[in-house]
């Protein structure tokens, strides 16, 4: 008996004028996935309906009751037998071309920590001449760089629109939670590439308060539907969206036809830094959690790192560490598998690329994967940034000093984002400042790179004030303000991975 997905949500108990048709798309497995073909009638219909349920809503209910509905909500997909996380699970890994192993280890149960109640941000607007210097916030800390300047102010938005990315499980579902913060009404495109979640997650939201869920339409439509995006851009206060460059260019024009705010998150580049005070007892450790910051995701999220930086000088030598990268990434591979899309021929691109030149006499050394699934390349022969093939190809180059290094990426400029660091608190501070000035916005510990917090900026501007203001403030936050425990937090979390999907295999 085969099953049928809905891609896309709205309160149910809209009437049409005009009954809508829907496209049913067969993916395999019995699986049948439907979406809606869209009528401008039929948007407005969905769109007043959002409007009116937020109205409704906000009569009777407060901010309290709202992170007590996400909560139950939570606490139903966090439960493996809960239906919606069992199609989840069903569909995902063919949507998205991901392991199971990785949607269920990386996915649902860090996703759903990050936004329980007592994780999410509700602070006030942080001022900025309050944090020019590294200052606590959340259980990390935020450094604001520039001066204010104000080029959109809207404290009362009534419909908040959102164009998700296909690269990373789960934004549809966090961009809902943040408009409920506000108060505001929300439609969310989801991507091609993964157009399940967001409307399974509105449906859970409904199950637990049906007046919340009816705030929310999940609408999956092509980028190419002109009519569709004018429409929803016609009736937003704010949209963000997160895609690649060419959306940055096509949401721009769109957004600045309609007068609409757009806060926008395009491609990044993202690096990890090793410290020698790292490499020396710890240094097995450290490429442990390197290997899965390399492997989450398989690198396609822009918080992926592309390059690792080891400094010379300690009792591991940059290239040492780079053996001992390959043989965790083995082992993390085992644990969080590749799914369908493998990107085996990047990754053999890379092999035959740097084969080449290390049979050349080249200062390069390859650590490579007998089933072709990773790579680690140790390169002195480019002291540059360079783009990794991703699918699990990253490089290793050594650096003599960490404090050469925020000169080396200041050509990346605005397309930095997120550095994984082992680097000892005495060091971190001043890295993270020099890291700062040239652009980067995101320090977290080393294996959390994927690992957004709640309360951190994202590009620079804290996800729920941009919904209210953009204010030209460039924010740089640290995710711990205690690194050793950090990574000793982060080690159980990487062994429990390791360690359930052992359990799991042998069941």
């Amino acid at each position: 008996m085969g099953k049928a997905v809905d891609c896309f949500f709205w309160d149910p108990a809209i009437r049409f004028d005009q009954e809508l048709q829907f496209i049913s798309e067969g993916i395999g497995s019995g699986i049948t996935l439907r979406k809606p073909v869209f009528t401008i009638d039929a948007l407005k219909k969905i769109i007043d309906r959002i409007k009116t349920a937020r109205q409704e809503y906000l009569r009777t209910h407060d901010i309290p009751a709202v992170l007590d509905a996400i909560d139950k909500v939570n606490a139903l997909w966090m439960n493996p037998a809960y239906q919606g996380r069992r199609t989840a699970r069903d569909v995902l890994p063919i949507v998205t071309g991901f392991s199971v192993e990785m949607i269920e280890s990386w996915g649902f149960d860090y996703f759903f920590d990050i936004i329980k109640k007592d994780n999410l941000p509700l602070a006030g607007k942080l001022q900025p001449n309050n944090f020019r210097e590294f200052s606590a916030c959340g259980d990390g800390l935020v450094k604001a760089y520039g001066k204010p300047h104000v080029t959109h102010s809207n404290y009362e938005p009534e419909v908040i629109g959102h164009i998700c990315a296909g690269n990373i499980l789960g934004l549809a579902a966090f961009e809902m939670v943040m408009d409920k913060l506000i108060d505001a009404a929300t439609w969310v495109k989801v991507p091609t590439e993964e157009p399940v979640f967001g409307a399974l997650y509105a449906k859970s939201i409904e199950e637990v308060d049906p007046l919340l869920a009816h705030s929310i339409a999940v609408l999956p439509f092509s980028s190419q539907d002109t009519l569709v995006q004018d429409y929803l851009f016609s009736q937003s206060d704010l949209v963000r969206a997160t895609g690649g460059e060419q959306a940055r260019r096509n949401l721009t024009t769109l957004a600045e036809k309609h007068h609409v705010p757009l806060a926008g998150h395009w491609h990044k580049f993202s690096f990890i830094v090793i410290a020698r005070d790292f490499l020396s007892k710890q240094a097995s450790e450290i490429a442990e959690l390197a290997s899965l910051d390399v492997c989450a995701w398989d690198q396609q999220g822009c918080f992926s790192p592309q390059e690792i930086y080891v400094e010379t000088g300690g009792s591991v030598s940059p290239k040492e560490f780079a053996g001992l990268l390959a043989k965790e990434m083995e082992k993390t591979t085992r644990a969080l598998p590749k799914g369908t899309n493998s990107g085996k021929m990047q990754v053999l691109d890379g092999y035959y690329q740097y084969f080449t030149k290390e049979t050349m006499g080249e200062p390069v050394k390859i650590f490579p994967s007998k089933e072709n699934l990773w790579l680690v390349i140790y390169d002195e022969s480019n002291p540059n940034c360079e783009p990794s093939p991703l699918f699990r190809v990253i490089r290793v180059k050594p650096v003599a000093d960490i404090r050469d290094i925020p000169q080396k990426v200041r050509p990346l400029g605005s397309f930095l984002q997120t550095v994984g660091v082992a680097i000892p608190q005495d060091r971190l501070l001043a890295f993270a400042d020099a890291m700062g000035q040239v652009g980067a916005t995101n320090i977290r510990t080393i294996s959390a790179m994927t690992l957004q917090k709640a309360w951190e900026p994202w590009d620079g501007r804290f996800p729920l004030q941009e919904l209210f203001e953009h204010d030209g403030i460039h924010w740089v936050s640290i995710d711990t303000k205690d690194i050793d425990a950090e990574i000793k937090s982060a080690l159980k979390r990487k062994r429990s991975i390791v360690c359930e999907e052992q359990m799991r295999k042998r069941t």
